[in-house]
């Protein structure tokens, strides 16, 4: 497992709340702490940074699934208004059907 300060910026004085979580790609074959990510980020470019991170394939749109309630998070929102602290999330591939 790696630790990684994604956003090292929110973690500096005077910086928005962060928060700290665990994820895993979709196949487990991967797992990070993110830490200070703010709180205010958009999920979608956390999800992002964590796919990068991951060296997982940039031409594919990932999503983060919280695992406590396997609810998708909503990339426009702010991912601290939608994980707990301490969550566990999965980094998955966004599906479009239809």
């Amino acid at each position: 497992m790696t630790t990684e300060n994604l956003f090292p910026n929110g973690s500096e004085p005077g910086a928005t709340a962060t928060i700290e979580f665990e994820a895993r790609d979709v196949t487990g074959t991967h797992t990070i702490v993110a830490r200070g990510v703010q709180r205010d980020m958009p999920a979608g470019v956390v999800a992002r940074a964590l796919a990068s991170r991951l060296a997982l394939p940039d031409n594919v749109p990932w999503t983060l699934r919280d695992d406590a309630t396997s609810a998708f998070v909503d990339d426009a929102r702010p991912i601290g208004d939608q994980i707990a602290p301490d969550a566990k999330v999965t980094l998955t591939m966004k599906a479009h059907l239809g």
